[in-house]
């Protein structure tokens, strides 16, 4: 038996104890398929796979960047382009608060292979996906990997096939298999997002989801 098949609703809910296994039951053959095409094919990577998944989304499909913040929140996000004088949100926080759309096609300008703010590229192609696919430029690379025009990968992502399937094209593409080979969670986090946001969460699923991976291993031996 390969550490694929090893994937379960019991492992699943290792990952992800804030979901049933009943609830996580749908996600068991998408990610058997995605990891057996992108190599994510030994217990270290597929537990770093599975608890990074359940870390950024709680396996809950179609998920899309909540971009919805206050002016606050804009300043503790972004304090270079979005702090006023005397520590308070300056005019464009105020004009972007509660307008993801705006904010989205502000933040993501000119970046990832998108136009500018006026093309609204920073919204259609906001983080999308278990992990967040982001950008024009890691759209596109997904929908040819798929062998599919880029509408066509756009919706596939917000299935629940689609999403895992971009998740592990990302993680693929990103070397991050390499990482998940030794020890340690925090390469891994930092690829995905940039830093190292909820790192003693992402071990914790990880360890869960390796120890029960190893449980089901031996049971399976001969």
């Amino acid at each position: 038996m390969s550490a694929i098949d090893l994937i379960d609703a019991s492992v699943l809910k290792a990952a992800c104890p804030e979901r049933s296994e009943a609830q996580l039951a749908p996600w068991i053959e998408p990610i058997r398929k995605a990891c057996g095409l992108f190599e994510i094919d030994r217990i270290r990577r597929i537990a770093a796979f599975l608890a990074n998944i359940a870390h950024e989304c709680q396996f809950i499909p179609g998920r899309e960047e909540n971009l919805n913040y206050s002016a606050e929140r804009l300043m503790a996000v972004w304090p270079m382009r979005f702090r006023g004088q005397w520590v308070k949100p300056n005019e464009l926080a105020l004009k972007l608060a509660r307008n993801p759309e705006g904010l989205a096609n502000h933040v993501y300008a000119n970046r990832m292979g998108n136009g500018d703010e006026a093309s609204g590229d920073g919204w259609r192609f906001r983080g999308v996906g278990p992990i967040q696919l982001t950008g024009r430029h890691n759209r596109e690379r997904f929908a040819k990997a798929m062998g599919m025009t880029l509408e066509q990968a756009e919706d596939y992502i917000l299935t629940l096939e689609g999403g895992v399937m971009s998740a592990a094209w990302f993680w693929e593409e990103n070397d991050i298999n390499r990482m998940a080979d030794t020890p340690g969670v925090a390469d891994e986090a930092t690829r995905i997002n940039g830093g190292q946001t909820g790192l003693a969460d992402r071990k914790d699923r990880f360890d869960r989801t390796v120890k029960r991976l190893l449980e089901l291993e031996q049971g399976a031996q001969p």
